[in-house]
């Protein structure tokens, strides 16, 4: 995705953490520069940051972020290169002519290692590319790589969690995730929550465990991808951090920056 017309801002919030539901929350967001947040972390659980960091885990070399499947297309046929793999859904579905879809189990280390992976998907590559508008530094975050992405968001005080939910509905999946991530933040430091913030912290601490039985997962379920649903409830089974980072000609792409903490 290009971007372009991203200042620098500087912080005011203080010690706060909040979340959005839906990408769509997004749309048309645009913060006075007082008010930009800290730092970002995006979540799509079913699938599309599951799929990423199981990507980058077994030696992708980047990931690429699209919004639309043209965009995807367009910068395809424009690179042309043999080590860049065209990937996504629509739908749950890999659209026609892609080399992959989004189902994270694809994403073998003898398929992706040392490629470059465009990605466009139905939600979370446009709650991903949406999240620099409301801040300068983007962080993609999955039960499977849930503590070490905590470990760094902790460093920060103004964080907003950026759900990319179900078609513009909130993702039951997502929010829970939303929740665990403020739970192990809270228990490092003390921070002010926002409604939308409590509602998902206080639907983790009801849970306490993983519980994909919303609507996205039965539709997955449904399509097949029985395998998908339980893979992402892992908590834990991978230690990397993933971050945004701004490329030459306004791109942006997803890189590994940290593999230990």
């Amino acid at each position: 995705m290009l971007l372009s017309n991203f200042p620098n801002y500087s912080y005011k919030i203080n010690n706060q953490i909040s979340v959005y539901f839906s990408h769509k929350e997004l749309n048309g967001e645009v913060l006075p520069p007082n008010f930009l947040f800290e730092v970002s972390v995006v979540i799509d659980v079913l699938r599309a940051t599951s799929t990423i960091v199981t990507a980058l885990n077994n030696g992708a070399k980047e990931i690429i972020p699209f919004e639309e499947i043209k965009e995807a297309l367009e910068f395809k046929n424009k690179i042309n290169e043999k080590n860049l793999l065209l990937c996504g859904e629509r739908g749950g579905i890999k659209p026609e002519g892609f080399e992959l879809g989004n189902s994270p189990l694809e994403f073998t280390s003898e398929i992706v290692k040392d490629k470059s992976l465009i990605l466009t998907t139905t939600n979370g590559t446009r709650a991903f590319l949406k999240a620099f508008k409301i801040s300068n530094k983007v962080y993609i975050a999955s039960f499977l790589n849930v503590s070490s992405t905590v470990e760094i968001l902790s460093k920060y005080n103004n964080i907003a969690i950026v759900c990319a939910g179900n078609n513009g509905s909130v993702s039951y999946e997502d929010t829970q995730l939303a929740g665990f991530i403020i739970e192990k933040l809270l228990s490092k430091k003390d921070y002010s929550l926002s409604d939308s913030a409590k509602i998902a912290y206080n639907l983790w601490k009801s849970l306490k465990k993983p519980d994909f039985t919303g609507e996205h997962a039965k539709k997955l379920i449904e399509l097949g991808f029985q395998k998908d649903v339980d893979y992402c409830q892992n908590i834990d089974k991978i230690s990397i951090v993933c971050e945004g980072i701004r490329q030459p000609q306004n791109l942006l792409k997803v890189k590994i920056i940290k593999t230990k903490i």
